[in-house]
């Protein structure tokens, strides 16, 4: 008898045939091009006619809907690949496991029993990412060209290996076409590659992971020869410490079979096909979009040329991008002559050559080409090559050919294959601009990797696919990868092809909508240009989303080539063009890379030498090797260069011993003299890391253990820094808050991840293995000198610095920072002093270690001094002398968001000053305040730069002189326009209020507003409506929590009934330093756009205000509203232990469903009788019927949206004990209990002896009302008492200290004290991007290590389910197998 094991995974279909002794007697690869079901059918089919097959088993993304369909065993996939491993290869250490749209690391460790000899010591998978995937190799061979195997072959050949960014497979295109502009051998670009993928696997997936050796590659890429080799050198192994597998590609499915051989339970009858074809067959119900149709203007395109009949005058534009390079003749009436699309392919100047030759021999002896230009993300090195007289960017070449066809055109949307834009034109002038940041998935490579994955072409088949169907799939609206796994889930469930076209081309749209235009103007006029714009269905999806016709305008393909052409016409100035003759395509060229080292940075240099002529060079990030560029360079004031040089000398003293390093980062942009000159003046020798490089980047990110935002990254990379030169005391502050900038100012926090930045950076680096330590006193600016020197004074008596030398030094510290603030300002105001009326001037606003630290931001000043404009630091503004705005300042309390707010004003009420904000990828606070800032700019243009590990030099400059382009001839007002807000009262005009629904604790806490007398009612839950609704209101970049309520919100007001004037919203506010307390503002904002202005949010603040501003609604709440919290809380943790060994499904809910309602009745009653109510429920729970087994206990914690709302997080309680887990939640009371705690701290230190009475009061009722209703549970509850918050405080004491308030601590202490209770194994929930989440999980890694217990952090953001529950099952799995052994 034989065994079929199967894998269904997002590429292909695996299959192996076990005989009786366990021997893989056949495997198979097969590529299912999005047909899964079918692949797998077939393989059945073929087994069944070769072998007698006793039974199936099946593993793999798809393979859950499968088994059930065909009567098959299913088994999770990091089970099956140990299963596998263990029969196969007993002694393997670790699997490395890359497969199309997965890649996983397990860690083995023996089992210790007979016949399973390892179990899963520690996993890893990509979540919301694919960039350590296959599918991130076969779109970059695609793009080159090449078959995948070839890919293989040709990265041997490679000697000088580039550096592709390979952490998302969006930033190594970006790498890839700089690579491919400067002119890189395409046979080292897939070395890079490869190189890329291993380290992104390394740095993302085995991040924090000790893998063991030998390690087994597995997987489809395994079959890649220049994988293997970058994975050893990657992962410094040897032929003795690697290996892969025979069937390395069936891995999986052979583990299928064992698994079920080792637990006959999980065996199944084979059902047949019959089902399975029934299902190919069915028509299933999704969610679908309208039908696309096409109006009839855009049917037929006009591409016509006008023929040369005699000698004419020509210009010629040159466009060279990342998918395609464009030549355009045009004549003196701007008619088209000649044009050339051709593929970039990597080789732009190979394309280039290819267009004069071809344009040469069809009209090369009729024209004399008078003026040249190029554009283009290639344009620089282009024009050297063809020796162009101007060289322009895309941004304005676009805006001149679309004004050129038609001067009323107000919206321009371009749609390129790597780069999309969006240009605003208001009367000829462009007066607002975007380009896609981060993210290509509004792109035309975009569309080009699905078809490919489809197996259509994308020019014949595409369009024409997309207007058939009738009805078109609804998809994600994310980045490229998450979309993919929207097709494959399309594919499975059977959706016909044009189905999923079709809403491919409406997923561009929305993406390009939502992340490139986002909420900026959208005009009339409408012109669609590139080379997407050739796609009818994509076209045909604008006018549906937009509901208005757009144009394809003719010849909308080269748009960029005659928009420079037509330049180059204008601005002609010289006598003879510089171009040098078709015959260009004629001569010869070389390109040599070699690396300069001439410092840290190592920039790979290309040398590109034309026949005849002198050498051009690119690649350096100083101007070493630079080829001078045409133009005059103004002599001007390098203000960064002067703000760094007082940064790091206004004190130049040294000590002696011991030796102190100090990390330049985050605050010490701004606070190093503070910082050297204490430790300086007590007696220390201080040595600050190196500047800012490649280096520093790169080790940066290889150590950093979590996905952080780039200042963090940089931070580990100067601490590796400080280590490497042998420095073992390494001074890192936890700065919980800076110098309020203004009286305004309540409170002026630094954010989360830089608060934490000493504890979180322990999980990451080994200190102890190093003998290092760090010294972190806890630094609290904002509450004047005497906190801080108390706090200095107590962290340096170890070192036996007395009391009065740490004042001294304190004195001498404090009179240096006051001087470097006063010379900054001083120089600031000179400088603007001899401005003339029409100078500009760049103002670059921002965290100071994000816009004056160059190495970080790639000389953001200094390109802008090469374009011929100034640029001043934003702490040089003399905004003091400014009217300051309280509300700016009142409700922002993040100091450095305050200090962006002020400069914002002050750049708004210039005309000389512009700004550029500069922000970091995934930065949390500039995320919310960066809505401010627009708010408070209006209709005056400013730029924002995001910048990190991947920013390439070619898009800044692009950005840069678009931005310099569009504010030539910008109008706009000088004010700024307040808003007034309508404040919350109880007025006597009764509104009802809405309260979000988080969870079942909403229904409680209305009832306790009903009972004060305030119509209340809970928002309906959330759905896959309310978050494309919040989405559209926002830029994404917000927590999922943010956009969840804004969609609500949106919803409701929307709904039929609401009255406005009637009605508001609910929405707890906060103090920081997490993003919560900024929400109410933001809803302020999109309430007021969607036109409820008059509708107030009712917002009490979380901290000692808290309920001073809840009593607004009543004295009688706080203590109602605590009792309707405590008592859903006991009722949530009875069902949680009740429901998973219920004896008649759906029981448990149902007598839960009850309980709830009779506590929100007696809480509207004024919950006098709450004991009486809750052990009759109690009495109700305890009647239900109950299985007797085993179940191992998951302790849940993290963010407290996402784990207690069954939405956000897909239903992660039901998931757990779906897979034979009990929950112990972490409860919300947890958090009011915390509030309380903080509350009464901060008014202890305002020495307010009201305010800690107010709170000890209230404590001591909250206690005592807690205690009276908990006794009644606590018998019957296997956790026990809730413990108090000093305990969960004091457990999280050794990871993390409690003056970093939030969330975080809470999680740690809760996930301690879970520990410490006997749970198996820990979930973190939180959103993707959460910072309190990510401070969290850097944490986790030591508790997971300290308290040997499974731990796994999951990331919600509305996508990526299905690899969610696969990581689920593995870690159920994983706890299981914990507590067997």
């Amino acid at each position: 008898m034989y065994r079929l094991g199967i894998d269904i995974g997002s590429v292909s279909v695996n299959v192996a045939v076990v005989n009786e002794n366990g021997k893989i007697v056949r495997s198979q690869y097969i590529r299912h091009k999005g047909k899964p079901f079918v692949a797998a059918k077939e393989a059945i089919e073929e087994a069944a006619g070769a072998y007698e097959v006793e039974f199936i088993a099946t593993t793999g993304t798809g393979a859950k809907v499968f088994a059930s369909l065909v009567g098959a065993a299913f088994v999770n996939e990091i089970v099956a690949i140990s299963r596998a491993m263990g029969k196969l290869y007993p002694l393997t250490g670790s699997v490395i496991d890359i497969g199309g749209e997965d890649s996983k690391l397990i860690v083995f460790e023996p089992s210790g029993r007979k016949g399973v000899p390892l179990r899963v010591k520690d996993f890893s998978m990509n979540a919301l990412c694919a960039a350590g995937t296959g599918a991130f190799l076969d779109q970059q061979a695609s793009r080159l060209r090449f078959t995948i195997e070839e890919f293989s072959d040709v990265a041997l050949k490679a000697k000088n290996i580039p550096r592709i960014a390979g952490r998302c497979t969006v930033f190594a295109k970006s790498d890839m076409i700089h690579l491919q502009q400067i002119a890189t051998p395409d046979y080292e670009i897939v070395a890079g590659l490869c190189y890329a993928l291993a380290r992104n696997f390394k740095g993302n997936i085995a991040k924090g992971k000790d893998v063991k050796t030998p390690v087994a590659f597995i997987g489809g890429v395994a079959a890649n020869a220049g994988m293997r080799t970058a994975l050893k050198e990657v992962f410094e192994l040897t032929e003795d410490t690697f290996f892969v597998p025979g069937n390395y590609t069936s891995i999986g499915a052979a583990g299928a079979v064992y698994a079920v051989l080792e637990d006959p339970s999980l065996k199944v009858s084979f059902a047949g096909l019959d089902r399975l074809i029934a299902y190919l067959d069915e028509e299933r119900q999704e969610a679908t979009h309208e039908p696309l149709s096409l109006s009839a203007a855009n049917m037929n395109v006009a591409y016509d040329m006008k023929p040369v009949t005699g000698k004419t005058k020509v210009y010629l534009g040159v466009d060279v991008g990342s998918i395609s390079t464009n030549l355009v003749l045009i004549d003196e009436e701007r008619n088209v002559l000649a044009k050339r699309y051709l593929m970039t392919e990597g080789r732009p100047l190979e394309a280039v050559k290819r267009g004069l030759a071809e344009i040469g021999d069809e009209v090369g002896d009729m024209v004399e080409i008078v003026g040249s230009g190029t554009t283009g993300s290639g344009r620089y090195l282009t024009a050297d090559f063809i020796g162009a007289d101007i060289v322009r960017n895309e941004i304005t070449a676009q805006a001149q050919a679309a004004i050129a066809i038609d001067p009323g055109v107000d919206t321009i949307f371009e749609i390129g294959g790597q780069d999309s834009k969006y240009i605003s034109i208001d009367n000829g002038v462009i007066v607002d601009f975007e380009m896609n940041k981060a993210c290509a998935a509004g792109t035309g490579s975009f569309l080009e990797e699905q078809a490919e994955r489809l197996d259509i072409s994308i020019k014949e088949e595409f369009g024409a696919l997309a207007l058939t169907s009738k009805k078109p799939v609804k998809m994600g609206e994310r980045c490229t990868v998450f979309i993919e796994s929207d097709v494959i889930h399309q594919q499975q469930r059977g959706a016909a092809r044009e189905d999923i076209v079709s809403g491919l081309a409406y997923s561009i749209v929305q993406n390009y909508l939502n992340k490139v235009v986002v909420d900026r103007r959208v005009g009339r006029r409408i012109f669609f240009q590139g080379g997407t714009a050739f796609n009818k269905g994509v076209v045909a999806a604008f006018e549906k989303v937009l509901g208005m016709p757009i144009t394809v305008p003719p010849h909308h393909d080269v748009t960029g080539a005659i928009g420079v052409a037509i330049l180059a016409m204008k601005e002609k100035t010289w006598e003879k063009s510089g171009f040098k003759g078709f015959d260009l395509s004629k001569r010869s060229y070389t390109v040599e890379t070699f690396e300069c080292k001439g410092c840290e940075n190592l920039c790979e240099i290309r040398k590109v030498i034309v026949e005849n002529e002198t050498p051009l060079y690119y690649g350096s990030r100083c101007e070493k090797y630079d080829v001078v560029r045409r133009g005059e360079k103004k002599e001007m004031a390098d203000l960064f260069s002067m703000r760094e040089e007082i940064l790091n000398e206004i004190y130049d003293r040294e000590a002696g011993n011991p030796t102190i390093g100090i990390p330049k980062v985050l605050h010490m942009h701004e606070l190093l003299p503070f910082w050297k000159s204490f430790l300086t003046e007590l007696g220390f020798h201080v040595v600050v890391s190196d500047v800012t490089n490649k280096k520093t980047v790169r080790d940066g990110v290889e150590n950093i253990i979590v996905e952080s935002c780039f200042p963090i990254k940089l931070a580990h990379g100067h601490v590796m820094n400080l280590l490497q030169k042998g420095i073992d005391n390494i001074f890192i502050p936890s700065v919980i808050s800076l110098g309020k900038p203004s009286k305004h100012a309540r409170n002026s926090f630094a954010c989360p991840y830089a608060q934490s930045l000493p504890y979180t950076i322990k999980g990451s680096i080994d200190f102890d293995g190093r003998q290092a330590r760090v010294l972190t006193p806890i630094i609290r600016f904002g509450e004047g000198d005497e906190a801080v020197l108390a706090n200095l004074v107590e962290h340096f008596k170890p070192f036996g610095k007395s009391k009065r030398s740490v004042k001294k030094a304190f004195e001498a510290a404090r009179h240096v920072q006051d001087s470097f603030y006063r010379r900054l300002t001083e120089m600031g105001r000179a400088f603007l002093d001899e401005l003339r009326e029409d100078d500009k001037v760049m103002v670059i606003v921002g965290r100071p270690y994000n816009s004056a630290d160059p190495g970080a931001n790639l000389n953001i000043h200094k390109k802008l001094m090469n374009l011929g404009v100034p640029a001043i630091p934003m702490d040089m503004l003399p905004v003091n002398d400014m009217i300051e705005d309280t509300v700016d300042l009142e409700h922002m309390y993040w100091g450095y968001g305050q200090k962006i707010l002020k400069a914002a004003r002050a750049v708004k009420s210039s005309r000389n000053l512009y700004a550029v904000y500069v922000t970091s990828f995934g930065c949390g606070p500039d995320s919310f305040i960066s809505h401010f800032f627009k708010r408070i700019m209006g209709n005056k243009p400013y730029l924002s730069l995001e910048i990190d590990e991947h920013s390439a030099d070619a898009g800044i400059v692009t950005r840069l002189e678009a931005f310099l382009d569009s504010i030539t001839n910008a109008r706009f007002d000088d004010g700024v326009v307040e808003r007034r807000t309508t404040a919350f009262e109880m007025d006597g005009r009764r509104r009802r209020i809405y309260v979000p629904y988080m969870s079942d604790h909403s229904h409680a806490l209305a009832a306790a507003f009903r009972s004060c007398g305030v119509d209340a009612e809970v928002m309906k839950e959330s759905t896959e409506e309310t978050v494309l609704l919040g989405r559209r209101y926002t830029s994404g970049k917000e927590c999922y929590p943010c956009i969840l309520t804004t969609g609500d919100m949106l919803r409701t007001v929307h709904a039929e009934g609401f009255d406005p004037e009637r009605s508001a919203f609910f929405m707890p506010s906060g103090e920081g330093p997490c993003r919560f307390g900024q929400y109410n503002r933001f809803h302020r904002m999109v309430l007021d756009e969607a036109g409820f202005a008059g509708v107030p949010i009712y917002a009490p603040n979380q901290d000692h205000r808290f309920y001073k501003e809840f009593n607004i609604v009543g004295g009688r709440f706080t203590r109602l509203g605590w009792r309707a919290v405590v008592a859903v809380d006991l009722l949530t943790k009875i069902l949680h232990e009740t429901r998973p060994y219920e004896k008649v499904p759906g029981t448990t809910d149902a007598v839960y469903a009850e309980a709830l309602a009779a506590v929100c009745r007696c809480i509207e009653t004024g919950a006098k009788d709450i004991d009486v109510v809750l052990k009759d429920v109690l009495g109700r729970f305890r009647a239900i019927e109950r299985r007797q087994e085993k179940r191992p206990t998951i302790g849940l914690v993290g963010e407290i949206y996402i784990r207690s709302n069954k939405f956000s997080n897909s239903q992660l309680i039901r998931a757990v004990e779906d897979l034979g887990g009990v929950v112990w939640l972490a409860p919300v009371c947890e958090w009011i209990s915390y509030v309380n705690y903080t509350g009464k701290r901060k008014s202890r230190k305002r020495d307010t002896l009201l305010g800690v009475l107010g709170f000890v009061i209230t404590e001591y009722i909250q206690s005592k009302d807690e205690h009276l209703m908990e006794d009644i549970f606590v018998p019957f509850i296997k956790y026990g008492p809730e413990p108090k918050i000093k305990d969960i405080l004091e457990k999280a004491s050794p990871y993390i200290h409690d003056s970093f308030e939030g969330e975080a601590v809470l999680t740690v202490g809760k996930s301690v004290d879970f520990a410490r209770k006997g749970v198996a194994g820990i979930i973190n929930a939180m959103p993707f991007t959460c910072m309190p989440g990510t401070v969290s999980s850097a944490i986790m890694r030591l508790i997971q290590q300290n308290h040997d217990i499974p731990v796994i952090n999951i990331a919600y953001d509305g996508q990526g389910i299905t690899n969610i529950l696969t990581r689920l099952e593995a870690f159920m799995h994983q706890v299981r197998e914990h507590i067997r052994d």
